[in-house]
């Protein structure tokens, strides 16, 4: 193992004593490139050396290493600044991130042309809310009637309706016009139809759920992480 030699050469040495101090610091370079670079080292071509990924860089707590999975011929290193925010599925910061302290309880989005997100992109949309509107609400039924009783010109029966709705003849007595006789002072008039007495049933009730705001679709959660520049 080579070492080197913080006092050799020096100056008033000969110089036929200072050459194996010389080589020994050279071969203690060379060791430390061997290391750093892939390639077995040559003295003529260096065309071919890279940085090892195994060995990388130190900032003195991290181990700087480039990314092997997945990346094309040649990766790319993506910086960024103090502006870089991004979403990731994490709960605590990894090295060189913050946790984002605006944008809590929102979801993400793109910009829109028109509406609550056509908002200037970095920035949140004050406009919208997690309460959800519109479940709480009545209907307004109003006065109405339900025919009984059908006049049919010219037929030999007129007609009612059964509980569900259909028309069913029933028999008449014909006078003049084709009209029911009347029997009795209750009875049917002529030409005419019947309804039943007009009834308002009154508005729904005011109720309904869903204005708690807890109405959410189930969800990866995770932060807005910010490059840590400070």
């Amino acid at each position: 193992m080579t070492t080197w030699n913080n006092t050799a050469p020096a100056v008033g040495n000969q110089i036929a004593a200072d050459i194996p101090d010389i080589t020994e610091n050279f071969a203690h370079l060379k060791s430390g490139f061997v290391r750093i670079f892939q390639d077995t080292w040559s003295d003529s071509d260096l065309t071919d050396d890279k940085i090892d990924t195994t060995v990388g860089f130190n900032d003195g707590t991290y181990n700087v290493e480039f990314p092997t999975n997945g990346i094309a011929a040649h990766s790319v290193i993506m910086l960024g600044n103090s502006s870089t925010i991004v979403w990731m599925y994490l709960n605590t910061a990894p090295p060189g991130w913050k946790v984002l302290t605006t944008g809590k309880d929102t979801v993400l989005a793109v910009v829109a042309d028109s509406g609550d997100y056509a908002v200037t992109g970095g920035s949140a949309d004050t406009a919208s809310t997690w309460t959800i509107d519109g479940f709480a609400h009545v209907h307004t039924m109003g006065t109405h009637v339900h025919q009984w009783y059908n006049f049919v010109s010219g037929a030999t029966a007129d007609q009612s309706y059964n509980s569900g709705g259909s028309a069913i003849n029933i028999a008449i007595v014909t006078e003049s016009g084709g009209a029911l006789r009347a029997e009795t002072g209750s009875a049917p008039g002529p030409d005419q139809d019947y309804y039943t007495t007009a009834v308002d049933p009154g508005d729904t009730a005011s109720g309904g759920t869903g204005n708690d705001g807890t109405y959410r679709p189930k969800a990866s959660v995770g932060k807005l992480f910010q490059l840590d520049t400070a």
